[in-house]
């Protein structure tokens, strides 16, 4: 009889603080990549993008063009509501 050994490697999610949200918009905003975002800040790159989506706001400029920006305080908000409607267990 066959045995397979599953090994599972313990996971540690965290949630980014608004310092992290900070970094990640400096970071961005120097034109570093998701990757390499999250290497410096100690998380995975699909975190990096998830909060990238989660505080770009759209922004009006003088002269009527749109443009898309992030915030981390737009980030910080929208994780905020979003853990209001989890309800524990």
């Amino acid at each position: 009889m066959a045995h397979s050994q599953h090994t599972t490697i313990p996971r540690e999610f965290k949630h980014l603080t608004l310092d992290q949200r900070g970094m990640i918009a400096a970071y961005h905003e120097s034109g570093l990549s998701t990757r390499q975002i999250g290497a410096k800040i100690g998380c995975d790159h699909t975190t990096v993008s998830r909060e990238l989506k989660r505080g770009t706001v759209l922004q009006r400029n003088s002269n009527l063009t749109e443009r898309y920006e992030y915030f981390p305080d737009a980030g910080q908000r929208v994780y905020r509501e979003n853990r209001s409607h989890c309800v524990p267990s």
